[in-house]
């Protein structure tokens, strides 16, 4: 009897539950952990995506010297005409490098070198080959839509592409301004050779990055890609200048990145190295426009009035450059 009694009396018992007050102290302890815990997660996602932009530029700069080992030279920026003969619409340093970023059935199919770009666009059986979404021209951290409009050739879209070239300081565009040899690396009918990087290798950008800043989004037919400058005089789609600072909130071909605090660059020696955002960064009093007088920047900078960044954007400043 005392047994059943002490049953009846077990089982009829309320089961302990949680308050309301109890409920929402938990749940505002696991707000507070998951506010703590989300940045760090971010970071780590970034820390991620920044090392594959840097495997990309390193897998472009190999490219730059296994393409210097068999022409002697590295390719040029872009071709400075077009099928019309009057336009800058040719092929991109990009289409160069793709032998030798594992790309050649890409090449062949687009015969470069039997037609130019526009030729190609023009060709609807070819087109969708400029559409192709090449991986090792992207930064995953760049909200950069897959494919933009051709600028100056209608409405055909070709692919995007995070990495431009660097062309130095000056914008030399089109008509006789293309003659004239600018001071960076990877310009309008460029073939600069080793040795006239008199600035040495690891100190000259051969290839950086370009995103889609708010300024940039209403025009698209500016956004980079990897086939060609599709009409622009200076190449501005496929190469940028170091005559504005990185980042800059305006200019559309200045080096700019979606990573907090700067953007990763290729350097002529192979190297890939992140430059803050925050680094030296001062034109002179030279005139990056056209016409462009490389012996004044030579002056400016021996007179200490260029910035680290511009030094570093140029081949054959003649000055010494500091660590950065």
């Amino acid at each position: 009897m005392n047994v059943m009694t002490s049953v009846r009396q077990r089982t009829g018992r309320r089961a302990a539950a949680f308050t309301l007050v109890e409920l929402l102290v938990v749940i505002a302890i696991i707000g507070i952990l998951v506010a703590l815990l989300l940045p760090a997660v971010q970071a780590a996602r970034e820390a991620a995506r920044r090392m594959q932009c840097t495997n990309n530029l390193k897998q472009l700069g190999l490219a730059m010297h296994n393409y210097h080992g068999t022409f002697q030279s590295f390719p040029p920026g872009f071709m400075a005409v077009d099928h019309r003969g009057d336009v800058a619409g040719g092929w991109a340093w990009g289409v160069f490098l793709m032998p030798f970023i594992e790309q050649s059935p890409l090449k062949d199919t687009l015969c470069a070198t039997k037609y130019t770009l526009s030729q190609v666009i023009s060709d609807p059986d070819l087109l969708p080959m400029l559409q192709t979404d090449l991986a090792v021209f992207n930064c995953p951290s760049s909200p950069m839509e897959p494919l933009r409009q051709f600028h100056g050739e209608g409405q055909e879209m070709v692919a995007t592409a995070n990495y431009t070239g660097c062309r130095g300081f000056f914008n030399y565009g089109g008509g006789t301004h293309l003659s004239k040899e600018n001071n960076g690396l990877l310009y309008g009918l460029s073939g600069v050779r080793m040795a006239a990087i008199t600035d040495g290798t690891s100190n000259t950008i051969a290839i950086g990055e370009r995103t889609v800043l708010p300024i940039h989004t209403q025009d698209p037919a500016r956004w980079p890609s990897w086939c060609g400058p599709g009409g622009l005089g200076i190449g501005s789609t496929v190469t940028s200048s170091v005559s504005f600072p990185l980042n800059h909130p305006s200019i559309i071909h200045a080096f700019s990145s979606h990573h907090p605090g700067g953007a990763n660059f290729c350097f002529a020696d192979g190297s890939v190295r992140f430059i803050a955002d925050t680094i030296e960064s001062n034109p002179g009093d030279v005139n990056p426009g056209n016409p462009g007088n490389h012996s004044d920047f030579v002056q400016a900078a021996a007179n200490g009035q260029v910035g680290i960044y511009q030094l570093l954007g140029v081949r054959n400043s003649g000055s010494p450059i500091p660590d950065f």
